[in-house]
């Protein structure tokens, strides 16, 4: 009788060990691991900050595009800088700078 209780014991605590190794496994690599919500969670606040830069940059051509369309004085600016156009009247000089 005895015996039975000490098997009983040790299979019981097999068991035990068992589940808990599992449920480690579970946790650490299993499909909802802590890791993986972890690298979750980090390509997601990644996204945020790209989202939040494209926002910026969205914003940044908007007011560009309303100064183009009233702004005759920047869209002039923005044609000479940009595109290297020039009046009718001036000459353009480009410098071309020599390799170091």
């Amino acid at each position: 009788m005895l015996k039975k209780k000490i098997k009983i014991k040790k299979v019981g605590r097999w068991i035990v060990l068992a589940a808990a190794a599992l449920a480690a496994y579970s946790l650490f690599f299993g499909r909802a691991s802590l890791v993986k919500i972890y690298h979750s969670f980090l390509d997601v606040k990644k996204k945020e900050r790209a989202l939040v830069q494209e926002h910026r940059d969205i914003d940044t051509l908007k007011v560009q595009n309303k100064k183009l369309e009233k702004d005759t004085a920047y869209m002039e600016k923005i044609a000479r800088e940009k595109l290297g156009m020039a009046r009718k009247d001036e000459k353009v000089y480009k410098f071309i700078q020599e390799p170091k």
